[in-house]
């Protein structure tokens, strides 16, 4: 029963934020201007993640398409738009299409970081998993002619910084992705052959790492399972490393859910920054409920600012912005 009531409190919290935008809460007089706080700001990107687009279900490509929408009325240029997985909601054809000809068509950033889900891995129907990942690759790199990735795991650089994306490896994982050695080594190589440049290094994985952003209690089985120590491994070797997911459908949250709770979608654990995105086209929990909900991520000097936005509905969430100093 307290559970229903503390889940009951964060959403009439959440509901209120949403229905008076311009309450004090909101600590913002326009919420609808899209440009970066700050003027100095190095590196401007996008992040969503679980947007789930089915071709049998029309709406959510206009939700998306949407979406996207907002990123092209921002003043100031968007260097990065990035995709944390489940991109579709059974990795066919043509919703794998479809996810990525609305990017296409609408051109809302320079840069695109996009990384497979599983749902678009696990969940496949039409092909196999080796399959699904090889549809993705080509979607990818029509998408991006600048662009040429051999594999659905890859590395590129933005502004100078570093992103790394991994991938589930497995051929029969449904929701428990495998990762093979190559990939561990892909990883610890990519991010050491840019640590020496002093700037944050970003890792895209949709599966969170076990025990973090509150998955353990919102998700038993979410986590990445027996790759998760590895990989944790890896980040915790270098500085200023931030590991971005999505899966487990958490909105964004703040103190209240941290207080409440014990956890919060912005968590550093042993030097590593953790960030966990809510699902852009499904009903959240355990913050903003709302969908189109994603961040705003400014790079600057000396930290990372996370932004709460709704992207569908083109208005901030101040109150659930999140600030990570760089080391």
């Amino acid at each position: 029963m307290w559970l229903i009531i503390k889940s009951a409190i964060t959403l009439i919290v959440s509901f209120m934020l949403t229905i008076f935008p311009n309450s004090q809460l909101l600590k913002s007089a326009d919420i609808l201007e899209f440009k970066t706080k700050e003027d100095n700001c190095l590196l401007n990107a996008s992040i969503v993640s679980d947007v789930h687009i089915d071709v049998d279900w029309a709406i959510g490509e206009w939700v998306w398409s949407n979406g996207l929408n907002d990123l092209n009325r921002s003043a100031d240029p968007i260097d990065a738009l990035i995709v944390s997985g489940d991109l579709t909601n059974y990795g066919d054809g043509p919703s794998m299409e479809s996810f990525f000809n609305i990017i296409g068509e609408k051109n809302p950033a320079e840069n695109l970081v996009v990384a497979m889900g599983n749902h678009d891995v696990g969940h496949v129907e039409d092909t196999t998993q080796e399959g699904a990942r090889q549809r993705f690759v080509d979607c990818f790199n029509a998408t991006n002619p600048t662009y040429d990735i051999e594999k659905a795991y890859y590395k590129t650089d933005i502004n100078g910084y570093r992103f790394v994306v991994l991938v589930d490896d497995g051929e029969d994982t449904w929701d428990h992705p495998d990762m093979a050695e190559e990939q561990y080594q892909f990883l610890d190589d990519a991010l050491a052959e840019a640590a020496d440049r002093g700037l944050p290094m970003f890792v895209i994985c949709h599966v969170p790492v076990e025990g973090v952003n509150g998955q353990d209690k919102i998700w038993e089985d979410g986590g990445l399972g027996d790759c998760s120590d590895r990989v944790q491994s890896i980040l915790e070797k270098y500085e200023n490393v931030f590991f971005i997911s999505g899966h487990v459908h958490t909105g964004i949250n703040g103190p209240l859910v941290e207080n409440v709770f014990g956890f919060s979608c912005v968590e550093t654990i042993n030097g590593v920054n953790y960030i966990n995105l809510p699902t852009y086209m499904i009903i959240n929990r355990y913050g903003v409920p709302w969908g189109g909900m994603g961040f705003q991520m400014e790079v600057y000097e000396d930290e990372v600012l996370f932004r709460a936005r709704n992207f569908g509905s083109s208005k901030w969430y101040p109150v659930y912005d999140h600030s990570v100093p760089i080391v």
